[in-house]
């Protein structure tokens, strides 16, 4: 085995699922993955034969940017998750997830046992009892930059860590926190095997005890700071809530047989709305009539084909749709910088050093702006340099010269030392700053949003996560804050979307 405690590489990456690569590199199994990512990526590929993950060339073949963690658990890489999201992600909410994958043996295919729409909506769901070689791994899910849901203290915690009464913090339209309860309606979450629990708060020492005897590897993901959706720029407020309406259903019965039932009528929808799409979209005469009885998506095709848009990546993005809008939130720099000082802090607070970490840029699928993307891995490397002792950096390094200069200088990133009298780093709380504080409550006032060229007709292959692709980028500007973090469930659609019962 490669002794890599005694080296401390990190590693850049474009996509995120190239982070894959490193488990050939002999470094073993049962590993912890601390990631710091604005998606879950925790999809499997929906027709991926279970026997394809037996020799890792094939598995590397099958892999996706949604899609790379599950196959590497179902392998026995990787054994917990502790993933920290920035405050506009809530494809999961706060807490502890046990998520079982394994071969179905009906079809061969690999599953995921477990009835959240993230699974479901995405058709990879199956009951555990027909899944074989279950693999089964925790996920822990906790939102930076809301500074009371953690506890960085070196004292033993002496409260109930798990909570099934509490709720996580989310931005409204109004971008003011507030607490979101659980509720019979709450149908992102809800799932008959209870094996979810609410974290609130989450103490250190929890993550201290997982790591107690096992290895981690450390992965940056850039969107985790500043999350772009090239492909809700295309649309405007109503007709991205078209596009929602036509792909989005949500499964109220959690039972068995009604699951596979509405999994059935997604698939059939699905294929229907593509089969619709190819013949009036692919080389559309301006004057052929749309003959569809679904409004909807007639209505959809229409803006498709005025904005000339690429309808297959329009598909294969919104096929992904789930219950909860995808993130989207172009951070300004203050921003950027509050949330790399909650995971430094958070990071200091292990008291262990990874044996791997990785940075995904994640600008080529454009879920990373590219106006930001270099600030924020020159930030990323330089914190990363502070905490560890780094061997090398492989890939393409933005740190300069002038900043290793500067390593031993305290000052943090996008601030003068003038400035750093100013920062309140409180042992208890994520940091905040004394004279103008960050939080996702006010952070929406600050940001400066540039517009974005088109996105190129010519894509043709998105990646995509509970709607992550791979497009270009957009000339529409951004719309609000408040806009894009609407919360609208489309447990409410009418039977007029396409995905029937």
């Amino acid at each position: 085995m490669v002794a890599f405690e005694d080296k401390l590489d990190i590693e850049i990456f474009e996509q995120n699922h190239e982070v894959f690569s490193i488990f050939m590199k002999n470094i073993g199994n049962d590993l912890v993955l601390i990631r710091f990512d604005t998606f879950a990526d925790l999809l499997v590929s929906k027709d991926l034969p279970a026997e394809q993950l037996d020799g890792l060339d094939r598995l590397v073949e099958s892999i996706t940017n949604q899609s790379w963690i599950l196959p590497a658990v179902y392998r026995g890489f990787i054994s917990k998750i502790i993933w920290f999201k920035p405050p506009w992600a809530h494809e999961f909410q706060d807490g502890k997830h046990q998520i079982q994958v394994g071969k179905c043996q009906q079809t061969g295919l690999l599953k995921v046992a477990s009835t959240y729409p993230y699974f479901t909506s995405n058709c990879v769901y199956s009951s555990v009892e027909k899944l074989s070689n279950v693999q089964i791994v925790d996920v822990f899910v906790l939102t930076i930059g809301l500074a009371k849901n953690f506890s960085l203290n070196s004292t033993e915690t002496t409260g109930q860590i798990f909570d099934h009464d509490s709720g996580s913090e989310s931005l409204d339209t109004d971008n003011r926190k507030k607490i979101k309860t659980s509720s019979s309606s709450d149908f992102n979450h809800k799932d008959s095997s209870a094996n979810y629990q609410r974290t609130y708060p989450f103490d250190i020492n929890v993550i201290r005890q997982i790591l107690e005897n096992k290895r981690f590897i450390l992965d940056f993901d850039l969107s985790f700071f500043s999350t772009d959706d090239p492909i809700r720029r295309q649309f405007d407020e109503n007709e991205y809530e078209i596009l929602r309406y036509v792909y989005t259903r949500v499964v109220h019965d959690t039972s068995d047989v009604e699951i596979q039932r509405y999994i059935s009528a997604r698939e059939t929808a699905l294929d229907q709305i593509k089969t619709f799409m190819e013949e009036y979209l692919t080389e559309p005469k301006a004057e052929q009539p749309i003959m569809i009885e679904n409004p909807y998506l007639t209505a959809l095709i229409a803006v498709i084909r005025y904005k000339k848009m690429n309808w297959k990546t329009i598909h294969h993005y919104a096929m992904h749709l789930a219950d909860t809008r995808p993130p989207n939130h172009i951070s300004s720099e203050e921003m950027i910088i509050y949330l790399l000082e909650g995971a430094s802090k958070i990071l200091q607070a292990l008291k262990k050093d990874p044996i791997y970490i990785t940075i995904s840029r994640c600008v080529n699928d454009g879920f990373c702006s590219s106006d930001q993307s270099d600030l924020i891995q020159r930030y990323v490397e330089k914190k990363l340099r502070k905490l560890y002792k780094i061997n090398q950096t492989k890939g393409k390094s933005l740190v300069t010269a002038d900043d290793e200069e500067e390593e031993d200088d305290d000052t943090e990133p996008g601030e003068t030392k003038e400035q750093k009298t100013n920062v309140s780093m409180d042992d208890d709380r994520i940091p905040t700053t004394s004279t103008n504080p960050i939080s996702p409550s006010n952070e929406a006032t600050n940001l400066s949003v540039k517009p974005k060229p088109t996105i190129s007709e010519e894509t043709t292959n998105p990646t995509s996560t509970n709607a992550k692709s791979s497009p270009s980028t957009s000339s529409t500007a951004h719309p609000s804050t408040g806009d894009m973090n609407k919360a609208i469930s489309p447990s409410s659609l009418s039977e007029g979307s396409p995905i029937l019962d």
